[in-house]
């Protein structure tokens, strides 16, 4: 199982990906999000042994999810979420990394 902190970074990378290809298919095609997405919900069903660290991450593939079920228009409401979302999740990505270097050392 990968850290937390990579399945987080690879969801930063999609989200910013997605924030500026809204119309780009290239995540979805070769299943990167729903291996991401998938890695997310099972980290999140998990019992959280400090900070939970997977609201942000829930968050955002929810509004990954929206936004591609519904229009895909660059003025989408969940694309703004996914916007807003990115700032936490960018915070809660820096979390899981220095709590597993922590727990290296």
């Amino acid at each position: 199982m990968k850290p937390m902190s990579a399945t987080l970074s690879n969801l930063i990378v999609l989200a910013e990906e997605i924030i500026t290809r809204p119309n780009s298919d290239r995540p979805f095609i070769r299943g990167e999000f729903s291996s991401v997405a998938d890695e997310v919900r099972h980290a999140d069903a998990r019992p959280a042994e400090d900070v939970r660290i997977t609201n942000a991450a829930m968050v955002m593939v929810i509004a990954i999810e929206a936004f591609r079920a519904g229009t895909r228009d660059a003025t989408s409401p969940w694309l703004m979420v996914v916007g807003a979302t990115l700032p936490l999740l960018r915070g809660d990505g820096f979390l899981a990394f220095k709590s597993e270097r922590e727990r290296q050392a």
